[in-house]
């Protein structure tokens, strides 16, 4: 077995051990009143905040992505938010390595290059790692104390530590990884627009953790910046590598761990983390499995002979 898949069975182990931790300090019957008890006017403007900051930022981080790297043969607005929302709904409610497939045959079946296709990918996953490392430096800085307390002691800790370096042995030992760096030296400007829209992307995602505590019956504003911060940067780092289907029960463990430390119950914390999937749930069964089956259309349509030439 190679340093990689050592590093990745690492990091599944990590994550399926913060499983178990919370499963054993679940109380049934505090979590099923406190899910029983989301309030649904919240949970409503949370699904507002994922369709139109979250997507919409990266939408537009997408768009420019593609234009800078494909120029005139990149897709326009309307099919390039298709694609994305498409893939996300492959991605986050069955499996996170389906999004890209489909985000890749797709884009091929507007004549991108598989070339392209990898440059896009790169820039927008260099660039989202450089969101998070924004919202953990905003979250040490808006609240130091509160950070500190949340990162200095327990599991949260030693999960995010052994996350982060599993994760850079698995970039270290990848060939593919090491020439996708290189090739970024020739997209600085790009790399940086693009950056820029991962971070309104972020910085949504903070809020829909913050509407999703406020559902659960959490004061957001008494608790402050910091929960909601590393709680998307937890559940991140969780997601980092696929280990069970659309990350079920993976990225509840990581929000009620993040938001422990900050005081909020088990059962709070594990409703607004359900509150928090629904948020994304809800536009992508909406509207992501439309886009998802238009794409089924497109790539038949891509494929069929034409008329003239079957008759030859």
């Amino acid at each position: 077995m190679n340093a990689r898949a050592i590093a990745r069975l690492a990091l599944i182990t990590l994550v399926l051990a913060a499983l178990l931790l919370i499963a054993g300090k679940i109380d049934l019957t505090s979590a099923r009143a406190a899910i029983a008890g989301l309030h649904p006017g919240w949970v409503a403007l949370a699904i507002a905040v994922v369709l139109g900051a979250k997507l919409g930022a990266k939408v537009v981080r997408s768009q420019r992505a593609l234009d800078d790297v494909a120029g005139s043969a990149a897709p326009r607005w309307p099919s390039t938010a298709r694609l994305l929302i498409a893939s996300h709904a492959a991605g986050q409610l069955a499996w996170a390595p389906l999004g890209f497939t489909v985000r890749t045959i797709a884009l091929g079946a507007h004549g991108l290059s598989l070339g392209a296709i990898a440059r896009v990918h790169v820039l927008e996953r260099v660039a989202e790692a450089a969101a998070l490392a924004a919202i953990a430096a905003l979250a040490l800085a808006c609240a130091p104390h509160a950070a500190g307390a949340m990162l200095a002691p327990g599991v949260t800790t030693v999960i995010a530590l052994a996350a982060l370096a599993i994760l850079a042995i698995v970039a270290a030992t990848s060939r593919r990884a090491r020439r996708a760096f290189t090739a970024l030296r020739a997209d600085r400007r790009t790399l940086a627009h693009v950056s820029a829209w991962s971070i309104v992307a972020g910085a949504a995602d903070v809020a829909v953790v913050a509407l999703a505590l406020a559902a659960a019956g959490q004061d957001p504003l008494a608790l402050g910046l910091a929960p909601p911060l590393l709680a998307v940067l937890a559940l991140n780092l969780a997601c980092a590598v696929p280990v069970v289907p659309a990350q079920l029960g993976v990225q509840e463990a990581a929000i009620v761990l993040a938001l422990a430390p900050a005081g909020v119950s088990t059962p709070a914390a594990l409703a607004a983390a359900l509150a928090y999937r629904a948020a994304h749930v809800v536009p992508l069964v909406l509207v992501g499995l439309p886009a998802l089956a238009s794409l089924g259309a497109l790539r038949l349509r891509v494929r069929a002979p034409r008329p003239g030439l079957a008759a030859r």
